[in-house]
């Protein structure tokens, strides 16, 4: 897997689902300064696929943040005098 950018957050970073109820829906992160929006496809045809990709997105930023969880407990214990 090949990465054309990287995007590290700034201190005021969030993430959401922009229009809600709309026709237009994106998930949106804004990373601080920078912005991503992940738009779907507007043939409804292709949805199974990008709802594949969203879910893929889900799972893996909960895989990192349960895998950096683990590795900050280990970290704080490691900091702490003896």
């Amino acid at each position: 897997m090949a990465f054309n950018a990287m995007w590290k957050p700034g201190s005021q970073a969030v993430a959401g689902m922009q229009g809600n109820g709309s026709a237009n829906p994106a998930l949106v992160i804004y990373l601080d300064p920078d912005s991503l929006a992940i738009l779907p496809p507007s043939d409804p045809a292709a949805w199974p696929e990008f709802i594949r990709l969203l879910r893929q997105i889900r799972d893996s930023a909960d895989e990192l943040a349960v895998f950096l969880d683990k590795h900050k407990a280990v970290r704080d214990d490691d900091a702490r005098p003896e």
